[in-house]
């Protein structure tokens, strides 16, 4: 397994000395192999995960839904929530959907890219808040 220094990313393999030559930051072999050994999940299989998860319960309004409006606001979905707050049809709702959605999923994405078990929790919570912005938005759109 290939050693490389926290701080300047320089390969440590076959030092003799326990400093970085590119940076001279000090390392302890043993914990550097521990913390480097550690799998984490891929960014982009994260970003597909948490995709799915944020969308997939979205899909089902799809028949129900005569309007194109919902197949253009589909994309800003799980910010429904934050922009439902604002009163309907302004544009500023629509700006906070999409902003809220922005920081839901590149929040989820980011979390849930640090551990196996953050993924986990992440993809179950995300799902639970989308289906509840899904229920809650077909309720409203149904009124």
């Amino acid at each position: 397994m290939k050693l490389h220094c926290p701080k300047c990313c320089y390969d440590l393999t076959g030092l003799s000395e326990n400093r970085c030559p590119e940076c001279g930051e000090a390392f302890d072999p043993g914990a550097l192999m521990r913390e480097q050994s550690i799998r984490r999940p891929r960014w982009w299989a994260v970003l597909i995960a948490v995709l799915i998860c944020a969308y997939a319960p979205f899909v089902f309004w799809i028949p129900f839904q005569h309007q194109d409006v919902w197949l253009w606001l589909w994309p800003i979905m799980p910010g429904f929530y934050f922009g439902f707050l604002l009163h309907p049809r302004e544009p500023l709702e629509f700006i906070v959907m999409g902003a809220a959605t922005l920081i839901i999923l590149g929040g989820a994405t980011y979390l849930a890219s640090r551990r196996w078990w953050a993924l986990a929790v992440v993809l179950v919570l995300l799902t639970f808040w989308t289906a509840l912005m899904s229920w809650g938005g077909y309720g409203v759109s149904r009124m």
